[in-house]
């Protein structure tokens, strides 16, 4: 069982404007003693995220370094070229997801006027999965005959097979099922439906008819996991996200909203992939290092805001001594320091006026 990321409920936070949140970052830098300090970022290469980087360079009064590929997956070997360039760094990253949500998926209206999923790569990674996990909560179905439940499983979940190129469900039978089946159904065994998930689900299946009927989201997490052969060695994008966050998929599928879910995940992921290269791996001796971690929503293309969900702290290069903050501590620590502003407009910046 991997370790689970945080509930969702727990990164499901108001979000903040840009310049708020990298106005909060340059006091708190600044009152941190941070110099030389260049601004690093790593997001889905979309035009959606185009402004914030834009932005966070504003607030710093240095073009952002850039370590991040589609799909907001992090590169963290640019770290060591990012050192060359400046010497205290501060850091921004994490998924993003179109602000307008339909039927769990997040959607964004492009600049030619279509809509479309955002972030698409992941959205594209997500939609094999969640067919798979949609069919079967279809498939397998429930019945109340006399006074004992009954559970229907399809064939195609009772075969083992190797993993293939393509996802599969892979039922945890012991999970759904008490005992040997007891009969023959039209596509697969009768069983007597497992003691434990009836009293999970008692006031659900308590209106359950004779009739068959999809199991539909009684079909949980800890009742199945997917097979398929991922390429851990890869270097493509697709892939390497795929490897990064397959053990979490069944949690994901099973959210009301898997886009979002899945976004908060991989911003997880990633977060964690930099804070371990930072200590571990990056020589980052006497310098100051902060990471801000969340979620970005896209309300259009070039109109976003923030939530932070993670955070990390190092000190003059301290590794051991390094910080570590979740959603609620780094919400607190960014609302203690002010808004910085900028002595000079945005377009001064660019140089113009």
């Amino acid at each position: 069982m991997p370790i689970a990321p945080p509930d969702e409920k727990l990164l499901d936070l108001p979000p903040m404007t840009l310049m708020d949140i990298f106005g909060r970052m340059r006091s708190l830098t600044d009152k941190a003693g941070f110099s030389g300090t260049l601004p690093a970022i790593w997001q889905c290469s979309d035009e959606s995220q185009s402004i914030k980087k834009a932005l966070f360079g504003y607030t710093y009064n240095c073009p952002s370094f850039n370590l991040g590929r589609v799909g907001g997956l992090l590169d963290p070997t640019r770290l060591a070229t990012a050192a060359h360039h400046g010497n205290d760094l501060v850091i921004v990253g994490g998924s993003h997801l179109g602000k307008e949500e339909n039927d769990g998926i997040g959607y964004i209206r492009r600049i030619h006027g279509g809509v479309a999923p955002c972030c698409g790569m992941l959205c594209r990674m997500l939609n094999e999965y969640l067919q798979v996990y949609k069919r079967a909560t279809q498939l397998i179905k429930i019945s109340h005959t006399g006074n004992q439940l009954r559970i229907e499983v399809p064939y195609k979940y009772l075969f083992n097979k190797p993993a293939g190129e393509t996802a599969r469900i892979v039922i945890r039978l012991d999970r759904l099922v008490d005992g040997e089946a007891t009969g023959e159904g039209a596509l697969g065994k009768i069983y007597p439906l497992n003691p434990a998930l009836s009293k999970k689900h008692q006031e659900t299946l308590s209106g359950w008819g004779e009739l068959p009927t999809p199991i539909g989201t009684l079909l949980t997490p800890d009742t199945f996991c997917f097979h398929k052969q991922i390429d851990l060695n890869s270097h493509e994008p697709m892939n390497m996200l795929e490897a990064s966050i397959f053990d979490f998929l069944p949690e994901i599928v099973t959210s009301s909203r898997p886009h979002r879910r899945l976004c908060d995940v991989n911003t997880w992921r990633q977060f964690h992939r930099i804070a371990s290269y930072i200590t571990d791996s990056f020589d980052g001796s006497g310098r100051n290092i902060f990471v801000l971690a969340g979620l970005t929503l896209d309300h259009t293309v070039s109109h976003n805001t923030f939530v932070p969900q993670f955070g990390f702290w190092m000190e003059q290069g301290r590794a051991l001594k390094a910080r570590y903050f979740g959603p609620e501590d780094i919400r607190a620590l960014l609302l203690a320091h002010a808004i910085y502003k900028p002595p000079m407009t945005f377009l001064e910046y660019a140089g113009i006026g």
